[in-house]
């Protein structure tokens, strides 16, 4: 570690006495009232509704999947939004997946097995370029961990993407010094998740098992890969709602769980320390706190938030938010259009509701709480339109409690008003570009006939964020015997 970093996580150690960085006793995260961790259910209620509100106000663009509230290490609220169960069955993680390989860095660090500053190239002799630019032989780990690669193109943007994707990243252009400018890049994490490979000798989703995913038992984590079979590292992960926020309270107790120091706590606080200003901003005069949850600097594959927070962060709403001064972990599953709106919604009903001591129990309020809880469902009637491929040449005929859908050579059952699930097998592989689905899913779809004996129908994509309503005409022959 380097003397700079020392000093990072002096302040942050310094932070922490004052502030209190969680509690570092063994957490079961067994349920407790909201009142009794000093959270008003009302409040939680409020967020709820609010959540609601702003997705069929089309403010979201889209809707919540589920949640998990965490305060002084335990479960204080949670719920899933049917017929997504994200409490129970994985959902995707998207760029979420970028914080825990950060994580597995970590462990490297502490074994000592890895230097910040090694040189990228020299793990990979065999894929960098015969005469390697200035540029590339300089681009550090470190500079992959905050998002400083020093390549102005976007992923997309890249040679080769389909084959091999540790080569294609050696071998595209380095624009500029590295270390001196943010840039998200997906990209640059997936060479993390090679670096964790080559070195532990172990796949990435192998090492996290045995280094965290078992010591906090979480059971549903799995992951995509390259076509070299290299976890994906950037994305393409896969885990509960329960999981994820296990993860935010691991961090908030800065790498302790169940009485053992599992990760050192100066990695953690430098981990989620600012160490590079992100979105818009350029210059660190910059004032803290302004601008919106993109413009608060980057940390190694966390973003730093507004009111002293920081986030693990995936498209669409994939966030696990963690409060080392409140003490409290929020995550959520999501599929929507808008990730700041659902973050407002968490800084203007949640936030205040954090109190310093134990609240007055509310048994109206609760009772409220938990029914809601146990009740939560998306609208049969979804409120973004969006193409499901070759929806045009579909077909439907009538089947036991709603239809079954013929689509592009596939069956999708459609039920009458309320949700039918189909399981759908899209390839044999485990590999996956950006936002491309392989393996198999499930489908929830549910639909209603219109007066002109059309098939209105709106779908879920089960544990990930694809979603949308298409109508597809009446037979022929209800449409010649009118």
């Amino acid at each position: 570690m380097r003397v700079n970093d020392m000093r990072v996580v002096a302040v942050l150690a310094a932070v922490a006495l004052a502030f209190g960085a969680g509690s570092l006793a063994a957490q079961d995260l067994s349920p407790a009232t909201p009142e009794s961790q000093g959270v008003s259910s009302k409040a939680i209620l409020r967020w709820i509704e609010a959540c609601e509100s702003d997705s069929a106000a089309k403010r979201l663009k889209g809707h919540l999947h589920g949640f998990v509230i965490l305060r002084h290490g335990r479960t204080i609220a949670e719920g899933t939004w049917a017929p997504q169960n994200t409490l129970e069955k994985p959902h995707m993680l998207y760029s979420h997946s970028k914080s825990f390989t950060s994580t597995a860095i970590g462990f490297l660090v502490d074994d000592g097995k890895l230097d910040l500053d090694r040189r990228v190239i020299s793990f990979f002799p065999d894929k960098a370029p015969a005469n390697p630019s200035e540029n590339l032989r300089q681009v550090r780990v470190r500079d992959l961990l905050t998002m400083n690669l020093g390549a102005d193109h976007t992923d997309a943007e890249r040679d080769d993407i389909k084959g091999d994707w540790v080569k294609a990243m050696l071998h595209n252009k380095i624009d500029r010094e590295p270390g001196t400018g943010f840039k998200y890049d997906s990209g640059a994490t997936h060479l993390l998740a090679a670096i964790v490979e080559k070195v532990s000798g172990k796949p990435l989703m192998d090492f996290l098992k045995e280094r965290l995913f078992d010591p906090l038992e979480m059971t549903s984590p799995w992951s995509t890969v390259s076509p070299t079979g290299i976890a994906c590292g950037g994305w393409g992960m896969n885990m509960t709602t329960r999981d994820i926020a296990k993860f935010g309270q691991f961090l908030l107790q800065e790498g302790r769980w169940d009485g053992r120091q599992l990760l050192s706590r100066e990695w953690v606080r430098l981990a989620t320390a600012r160490h590079t200003w992100s979105g818009g901003i350029v210059v660190q005069s910059q004032t803290i706190g302004s601008g919106n949850d993109w413009m608060q600097g980057y940390g190694f594959q966390f973003w730093r938030c507004r009111h002293g927070a920081y986030r693990a962060d995936g498209a669409a709403g994939q966030l696990t938010v963690v409060f080392p001064e409140l003490d409290a972990v929020v995550s959520v599953n999501a599929g929507v259009g808008d990730v700041q709106v659902v973050l407002n919604l968490v800084w203007d009903h949640l936030l205040p509701a954090f109190g310093s001591g134990a609240l007055a129990e509310d048994e109206s309020a609760l009772a409220e709480l938990r029914t809601k809880c146990a009740s939560l469902a998306l609208p049969l009637e979804d409120v973004l339109v969006q193409d499901f491929e070759g929806f045009d040449k579909a077909s439907f005929r009538s089947a036991p409690g709603g239809w079954v859908l013929s689509l592009n050579g596939r069956e999708l059952n459609v039920g009458d008003r309320k949700w039918s699930v189909t399981s759908w097998k899209f390839d044999d592989t485990n590999v996956e570009m950006l936002f491309v689905n392989c393996g198999t899913h499930d489908i929830a779809a549910t639909g209603r006939l219109l007066p002109d004996g059309s098939l209105s129908v709106s779908w879920q994509f089960l544990g990930g964020i694809r979603h949308g309503r298409f109508t597809v005409a009446a037979p022929a022959c209800s449409r010649g015997s009118k």
